[in-house]
């Protein structure tokens, strides 16, 4: 081609250049963007009452109520929530009862202060009864039946309450009777509530007197009801431990721990009790504190008692006789169904193999029905079974068929449906205790095997052990074992999705994905896939709970990062039995206790006052975990010499503190060793607080990891304001009464030497208090009583402005005080947590995490909160980036992370740093779960998911095209000038 033809056709080139690089750009989140890097999870608590829907022909809803307070409705086939109301926060009873009757729905919760009825279907609220009692005990209620041309029909609710019996109507809730029963000085137990075969009434309470007063109602057709009350003598009877139930003849049976009795009497006309003793029924061995008495159902005349957490035996009773009917050993737990007008018992027993087996005799002839048994694979990670609730249907055999569910120890919900045979199916499960987490923390998961070939060339073995052709064939193996890994994923990759094998979890390149690590009050812990939630690994300790402050200590001692050791976790709880102290350790990417003698933890013979993690290592990469006793005694997990030789080094280096709430007074404490080899505590300083009204509420130090990138501020006149960078700084709130009025103080303290670096006073304020304590800043927020709104205030601590002498000091001398800026602002809402974003390197800006009481999860940037915002800017102002000062915070709707969702009951925010110094990782916990990922200044580090690819790749090609016609028309050029 001439150049004469080719720059002819270079404008056409241009032109498709230029319209190939064209490309408007665009930006915005798509729909399906939501949740890929998010996930929520919603809960219910431990399920205190269970009953399958009856409003259909098909039950295809279980509702629940939940100590949590919730009331809920369950997918019976799927395990998904049909719909879910959360009641009362704060309540400590829980939902006390759950009635349903066809196409009735009452609940029952505060104690009988709340009683709501429900739309079973949709969960709509129809009405609701709400008193001001104040009661502190749960209420007893159940559904008034009534009868019209020969059918029943559900006419009211009765709720018994400590002090009244209240009858409202089902229809729309209205209060038809209210009536003292008894005054709360009388009333000292449990009450029972009864309706006989008559329409009859009958209220029943222990009193402290020794008494059992019971009172009977009967409906007076114009009159309303008329009470008769009586009192029986009952010397063995104790409030809190006395059971009572009322069989379907009108017989009231009680059980009593401390007697080793059963007690009856005649409901209708009896005077006195006869006991019957356990041993002249011929059992010789029971657990007093398992000892429980309950009805088999309503209208039946067994019982049905417990005398162990595997024992129970079905009695009948009468005025002065009790009979055993069969004897139920290795049994966890019973229920009652009616199938084609049969009255059927449902066990849940041992098997002869250990397995769970559910099995129905019919209480008719009390033979088992072996079409009615099912066994399952007993699975140690849910403990034994606590509950179960049965539903029945009729087969297209006429048959009878039930799905049971069934509430374990850990809080699980199994749904159990019977297969061909005996064979169990588990239809699903729901984990619940992740509704009650009381400790959690993420870590980083391994790295792949690949990977781990590497560490293993490059690990703690001396290169000066191995030959230079040793290390050469490692180095080849190395590579062959990447090529082979190669090779495997394009295989993996060009199956199915259904036939591909999934792998093991391990770190990605940014290290986003973690391993959530959570305990639960229930003693049951968790590994999570924090890309989606999915349960890893579960493992339960049933002889667990939490502290008194309702948390448990959870400690990586070692991480990933020291290959060939693997991680490790230890978790410090108490012993229900004793209250002492439990170690256990275990690895935290597998659930595995690291000592399989010590399976469910080592209990210690002593009580535990505190834990801490000790900032030194053994020989083994192994934090130790330092815990202190009730008496101030030292214990190190693990006791090791190489420990023991680091404590030395650093003796009288290392310090902890103690709060003692009681007398409001913090102390400080040093670790001492001594020549002997023992650690102990020697007090370095104690702190009274001056106002002795005050309560402390809260001891906030900083983050143990915490990265400080900049250490001072840079101002407008190129000053610099250094940041007073503490690491033992602690922020102590209390609270308090001072002639009368509430007052909030805020204490900081100097952990090493007890000096108060800084006190401020909040007069008319009080809490909830939410603190969060970063860098050289304290933000905290609260409620001031005086204008009736939540404020929330900020303190930021820099070096002192005075110039120090490096060569001339005393050492008597203290330290100068730090300079303190503070300013308060107005928050439109409460908070239910607070936490600050935490990143690898801290050089990201700070962010805020806030949980509002709707269920929102919002992020707040720190540089709004600036003590040195300005009423009245400056260009100096201006030029620093400072905001000038409004009054009132806003809540930017954009700032959710939860979108459109509501995180329920959020009780406390984890927060993880990535690999990526851009990006934090977010757990919202309580009685949901919801994670994220945050990026307070943006995502600098890697190029955006909506990045346009296709444009930069265009312009790339059009500048490689250009250039490549540029440099031909350029040679060409340069070879015609050289003929002339």
């Amino acid at each position: 081609m001439t150049a004469h033809g080719l720059g002819s056709l270079l404008p056409w080139i241009l032109l498709v250049a230029a319209l190939a690089v064209h490309v408007p750009p665009t930006s915005g989140m798509y729909e399906d963007q939501i949740g890929k890097f998010d996930w929520h999870q919603q809960y219910i608590g431990a399920v205190r009452q269970a009953a399958f829907d009856q409003s259909a022909p098909v039950s295809k809803r279980i509702f629940v109520g939940t100590e949590s307070n919730v009331v809920a409705a369950i997918n019976s086939r799927t395990g998904q929530l049909a719909w879910r109301h959360v009641q009362e926060r704060g309540d400590p009873w829980g939902v006390d009862a759950v009635l349903h009757k066809n196409s009735v729905l009452v609940t029952v919760c505060s104690g009988g202060d709340a009683v709501r009825a429900w739309d079973p279907a949709s969960g709509t609220l129809l009405w609701e009864f709400l008193a001001k009692e104040k009661n502190d005990s749960p209420a007893k209620a159940l559904l008034v039946e009534g009868k019209q041309n020969d059918r029943s029909y559900v006419e009211s609710v009765a709720v018994l309450t400590k002090k009244t019996l209240r009858i409202l109507s089902a229809v729309d809730g209205h209060e038809m009777v209210s009536t003292e029963v008894w005054s709360s000085g009388e009333s000292g137990g449990t009450a029972v509530l009864h309706q006989a075969s008559n329409g009859q009434l009958f209220a029943i309470s222990i009193s402290s007197q020794s008494t059992i007063q019971i009172v009977s109602y009967t409906h007076v057709p114009g009159k309303g009801y008329e009470a008769v009350k009586r009192v029986v003598p009952a010397g063995w009877a104790l409030p809190q431990s006395t059971q009572c139930v009322v069989t379907g003849d009108n017989f009231l049976v009680c059980s009593e721990a401390s007697s080793n009795s059963l007690h009856t009497m005649s409901l209708v006309d009896g005077s006195a009790f006869s006991a019957v003793p356990l041993l002249s029924l011929g059992f010789n061995s029971w657990q007093p504190d398992s000892l429980a008495i309950r009805a088999v159902q309503v209208g039946r005349k067994e019982v049905v008692l417990r005398l162990a957490k595997d024992h129970y035996v079905l009695l009948q009773a009468t005025a002065s006789t009790v009979t055993v009917l069969k004897d139920l050993p290795d049994v966890y737990t019973t229920t009652t169904a009616r199938s084609q007008e049969r009255d059927i018992m449902f066990v849940v027993k041992k098997g002869s193999k250990d397995e769970l087996v559910v099995t129905g005799l019919y209480l008719e002839n009390l033979k088992e029905d072996p079409a009615l048994t099912q066994m399952i694979a007993r699975q140690l990670h849910y403990g034994s079974p606590q509950q179960v609730t049965v539903y029945t249907f009729l087969k297209r055999d006429g048959a009878t068929g039930y799905r049971a569910l069934l509430q374990m120890e850990d809080q699980s919900l199994l749904m159990l449906q019977q297969l061909q045979g005996n064979q169990g199916h588990v239809m699903w499960q729901r984990n619940e205790a992740l509704a009650s987490i009381s400790a959690v923390d993420q870590v980083d998961l391994p790295v792949s095997e690949t990977e781990s070939k590497f560490e293993e060339e490059f690990g703690e073995e001396s290169e000066e052990d191995l030959s230079v052709w040793q290390m050469f064939t490692r180095r080849i193996s190395t590579q062959l074992e990447q090529l082979k890994d190669l090779a495997d994923k394009f295989e993996e990759y060009r199956k199915p999705k259904a036939k591909q094998v999934e792998k093991q979890l391990e770190r990605d390149p940014f290290n986003l994905r973690k391993m959530i690590v959570a305990v639960t009050s229930a003693g049951k812990l968790y590994g999570l896939d924090s890309a989606n939630g999915d349960v890893v690994w579960q493992y339960f300790l049933p002889n667990i709970r939490c502290f008194s402050q309702g948390e448990m200590y959870l400690f990586v001692q070692r991480t990933t990062a020291h290959f060939p050791h693997p991680p490790q976790a230890m978790l410090v709880a108490q012993e229900k039995a004793t209250g002492n102290g439990l170690v256990f350790t275990f690895n935290p990417t597998t659930g595995q206790p690291v000592n399989t003698s010590s399976a469910a933890g080592i209990p210690q013979p002593f009580k535990v006052l505190q834990a801490n993690l000790l900032p030194v290592m053994n020989n083994h990469h192994l934090h130790p975990v330092m815990i202190v006793d009730s008496d101030h005694g030292v214990h190190i997990f693990p006791p090791s010499s190489s420990v023991l030789s680091v404590l030395k080094k650093n003796n009288g280096k290392i310090f902890l503190h103690a709060a003692d709430l009681a007398k409001s007074t913090l102390t400080g404490f040093s670790l001492a060793t001594s020549q002997d080899g023992t650690v102990e505590l020697a007090q370095a300083w104690h702190l009274s607080l001056p106002i002795p009204s005050q309560k402390i509420v809260g001891v906030v130090p900083r983050r143990a990891n915490e990265h400080v990138h900049s250490q001072g501020r840079v101002l407008s006149d190129r000053s610099v304001m250094y940041k007073y960078l503490n690491p033992n700084l602690l922020a102590v709130v209390t609270e308090g009464i001072e002639r009368d009025i509430p007052l909030l103080t805020l204490y900081l303290v100097d952990a090493v030497t007890g000096q108060v670096v800084y006190s401020m006073q909040h007069k008319r304020a009080s809490g909830p208090i939410h603190l969060v304590h970063s860098e050289n800043w304290v933000v905290y927020h609260y409620w001031n009583g005086k204008f009736r709104r939540h404020e929330m205030t900020v303190l930021e601590l820099f070096e002192s402005q005075g110039d120090r002498n490096s060569t001339t000091f005393s050492s008597l001398s203290t330290q100068s005080l730090p300079l303190v800026l503070q300013q308060a602002y107005i928050f439109p809402t409460g908070l239910a947590a607070m936490a600050v974003s935490n990143t690898e390197r801290g050089i990201t800006a700070r962010s805020l995490l806030l949980a509002l009481p709707n269920g929102g999860l919002m992020t707040f940037p720190k540089n709004i909160l600036d003590p040195r915002r300005p009423i009245i800017p400056t260009k100096q102002h201006q030029e620093e980036g400072v905001y000038p000062y409004m009054p009132e915070l806003h809540i930017n709707p954009m700032t959710l992370l939860t979108y459109n969702q509501s995180v329920e009951g959020i009780r406390g925010i984890h927060i993880g740093a990535a690999g990526l110094e851009s990006t934090s990782v977010v757990l919202a916990y309580g009685l949901d779960l919801f994670y994220t990922r945050i990026m307070p200044s943006q995502m600098f580090d890697v190029l955006k998911e909506d990045f346009d690819y296709f444009f930069i790749s265009s312009i790339l090609l059009g500048l490689v095209m250009a250039t490549l016609i540029t440099h031909r028309l350029a040679a060409m050029k340069t070879l015609n000038r050289s003929w002339r």
